[in-house]
């Protein structure tokens, strides 16, 4: 079994609860956080004692970064921590201030896209803005061969579902037209209302793998990554059959932060473990109540419910509906409620 070191290898928080897209196919359109908040840079300087030890920091898990007022103080001082560094970003707001702080010091950036024209991008992501995000990647990377740097390293995460899997191909091609040297993530969609259910992967997994191959065969051909996030279908239900999901060690080597001080032992966590304005976070990673979470991932008979229906980077099925399909929840991770 996992054993937990002195404090935790990766964190994750959330700098803000706030996004200015609101994506059909996202949590976002559906449900409100339990807190419209953001961090201070004052703030986050209380956090550093932990994060200067974490091997990674992602500043990222369920809303936009950059939304955040005091981002790009809190990025320059974690750059000074070492630890390698990550978050996603719809890029709408990758401004030349922001862009100036990130080359050459952010390890990876990905950036989500869901629908690759105009017309499209519009339909899924809410807005008419894939031309602004085409612009701002266009003056990242300049900025990079400016400085002689591959930092940030890209990736394009776009969101797989019945109705655009089609279109993964042009998905391969954004990638390659901005250089992103990590490809494509394909994120399986989660429903979180009632006209996203016919969309979802199991609504016709023969044709959502069969499609999804062709765009990777097409990727390979170009000699671009492509990942469907945590595997195929037929791999993700392979390694989630016996226990349910697939065996996990993540709230034995990470935190997950949220502006309120609320923290989780993972991003898909319902309930906090502790909150670092009331205790220190070192108390909380040793603390009982995390404790008692840890004994409930991976034990079948005693199983937490966050763990039963995960869907964390696909831990759980892509095919079993209590693990995709959040239509009629009225709660959702991180004290999320319907709107």
């Amino acid at each position: 079994m996992f054993t937990a070191g002195p404090h935790p290898l990766h964190v994750d928080i959330d700098l803000s609860t706030k996004c200015n897209l609101r994506c059909r196919f996202c949590h976002l359109s559906h449900f409100e956080p339990k807190e419209w908040t953001q961090i201070s840079l004052e703030q986050f300087a209380e956090l550093e004692p932990v994060l200067s030890r974490a091997k990674s920091i992602t500043l990222f898990s369920k809303y936009e970064p950059l939304t955040c007022r005091d981002f790009v103080p809190i990025f320059e001082r974690i750059a000074t921590f070492g630890a390698e560094t990550y978050f996603s970003t719809n890029g709408i707001l990758l401004t030349d201030e922001v862009i100036d702080a990130l080359v050459g010091r952010l390890t990876f950036l990905t950036v989500s896209v869901t629908g690759f024209t105009r017309e499209t991008y519009a339909r899924h992501m809410g807005q008419d803005r894939l031309d602004t995000v085409r612009d701002n990647l266009a003056r990242l990377n300049a900025a990079k061969a400016a400085r002689g740097t591959d930092l940030p390293k890209l990736r394009v995460s776009t969101v797989g579902m019945q109705e655009t899997v089609d279109d993964l191909t042009m998905a391969v091609d954004f990638a390659r037209d901005f250089a992103m040297a990590e490809g494509v993530q394909v994120t399986y969609l989660k429903a979180h209302g009632p006209e996203m259910v016919a969309d979802m992967p199991l609504a016709d997994p023969a044709r959502f793998a069969a499609s999804a191959a062709k765009a990777a065969e097409y990727a390979a051909s170009l000699g671009i990554k492509f990942d469907l996030q945590g595997g195929t279908i037929d791999e993700i239900e392979a390694a989630t059959a016996a226990l349910g999901h697939k065996m996990c060690d993540m709230p034995w080597r990470r935190l997950s932060l949220q502006p309120n001080g609320d923290v989780y032992p993972c991003p898909l966590s319902y309930q906090p473990v502790g909150n670092f304005f009331e205790e220190r976070l070192e108390d909380i990673w040793t603390g009982p109540r995390l404790a008692a979470f840890r004994a409930g991932v991976n034990d079948p008979e005693n199983m937490n419910p966050d763990c039963r229906d995960c869907s964390h980077c696909r831990h759980r099925s892509v095919l079993k509906p209590q693990a995709n399909d959040f239509s009629t929840a009225e709660t959702y991770v991180g004290g999320m409620r319907r709107k």
